[in-house]
């Protein structure tokens, strides 16, 4: 599994009003504080509004302010989301007032973005070469470093909001060092783009769904979460879990048609791994999805979920019954007792079910997932211990 790792991430702070600032002088105690965990940092490049820092393996940062404001047009996509009109209200107000901004850089390497284009990405991995940055560690970095140079700015001179490119988040500047101190991946760097769904018979709340902007960039897909009569910030909850597995150490992404949920089976999802041309609403690109069948907070179960049966023993119980092959059968037991490792090896554990009987394979128009009889060779994958 490998991330997309955007290497050039930007955060643009808007101001309205206030004096101007200085980048060079004014980060002096940001590049003292560097200094102090290890990162020295040199000015190599600077004038009266600008400053270029390098630090080691080729990491660079670069500041500019601008007494005048951003390009309203770049605001467009997340003025447009119900997530930005949910936790800014008056988004469109703070970015229509604005006077001037900071445009804030960072990557590795000295063809910075450039390398972000999937044409000299592709010629980088065509000559055996590694992307600069292109690691998880890296891009953590990089995310840590841009967020600290915000900060610091932002003690020097309150902002009225923050621009992080890398998720289109349109962040309130009194809320941004909430938003940092999040342990990442969070909203800061994977944007929830919502969407409404069918209403279902019996339940109050209105079905939301949501495909994560930033999720990529730890596990290479986006994540699609399909909608569910619960409150769309569980099913985000659950996309970002499904991250986290997969990126600690010895974590894998949860395989395709199996589940996924948090030990104590609190919820449980069905996860896909669909191809461009099946992508849920159309995007043309690869994605994981997320199918909620189970949540016990919210009284929602689908009759897939409602019916099953645990399985003691695992694969190694029932291989006969459903391989009469012997070899296959015995390579059957072995993919279950790896999975089973790579399970336990992050906390995890791995269950079968047995479906439960009768009703059709698929869920009729307007009602939850119903999911035929017979003997079920998805597994359940649960998630790390809380």
């Amino acid at each position: 599994m490998t991330g997309r790792y955007t290497n050039n991430i930007q955060a643009a702070i808007l101001y309205e009003g206030g004096d101007e600032i200085y980048p060079s002088l004014h980060l002096n105690a940001f590049r003292k504080a560097m200094l102090e965990r290890q990162l020295p940092l040199n000015v190599v490049q600077e004038d009266r509004h600008f400053v270029l820092m390098r630090g080691p393996g080729e990491f660079q940062i670069l500041v500019t302010y601008f007494p005048r404001p951003a390009d309203a047009a770049v605001f467009a996509p997340t003025l447009g989301s119900a997530a930005t009109t949910l936790l800014v209200p008056d988004a469109r107000e703070r970015v229509r007032r604005h006077t001037a901004h900071v445009l804030v850089e960072v990557h590795h390497g000295v063809l910075g973005g450039v390398t972000d284009n999937p044409d000299i990405a592709g010629f980088f991995s065509q000559i055996g070469m590694q992307r600069p940055g292109a690691t998880l560690r890296e891009f953590n970095m990089r995310v840590e470093i841009l967020g600290e140079v915000c900060r610091h700015l932002l003690k020097l001179q309150p902002a009225s909001a923050i621009h992080w490119t890398q998720s289109n988040m349109l962040i309130a500047g009194e809320q941004f060092a909430a938003f940092l101190d999040q342990p990442q991946p969070s909203m800061l760097t994977v944007h929830p783009k919502l969407f409404a769904g069918e209403p279902l018979q019996g339940f109050n709340e209105q079905p939301a769904g949501l495909l994560t902007l930033g999720g990529a960039d730890y596990i290479g897909r986006e994540v699609y979460v399909a909608p569910a009569p619960i409150p769309w910030i569980d099913l985000y909850d659950a996309a970002l879990a499904f991250i986290r597995v997969a990126i600690q150490p010895n974590g894998y992404i949860v395989p395709d048609d199996e589940t996924f949920g948090p030990e104590n089976g609190d919820y449980s999802y069905r996860v896909r791994h669909l191809p461009a041309e099946q992508h849920p609403i159309g995007m043309r690109e690869p994605c994981y999805a997320l199918t909620l069948r189970f949540s016990r907070q919210h009284s929602y179960t689908t009759m897939e979920h409602e019916t099953r049966t645990l399985v003691p023993g695992g694969m190694r119980s029932v291989a006969a019954s459903v391989e009469p092959d012997r070899d296959k059968r015995r390579e059957l037991i072995a993919d279950w007792e790896q999975k089973e490792r790579t399970a336990k090896s992050v906390g995890n554990s791995l269950q079968l079910y047995r479906k439960g009987e009768g009703g059709s394979d698929e869920p009729p128009a307007g009602s939850p997932p119903r999911f035929g009889g017979g003997f079920n060779r998805r597994t359940a994958v649960f998630g790390r211990k809380h």
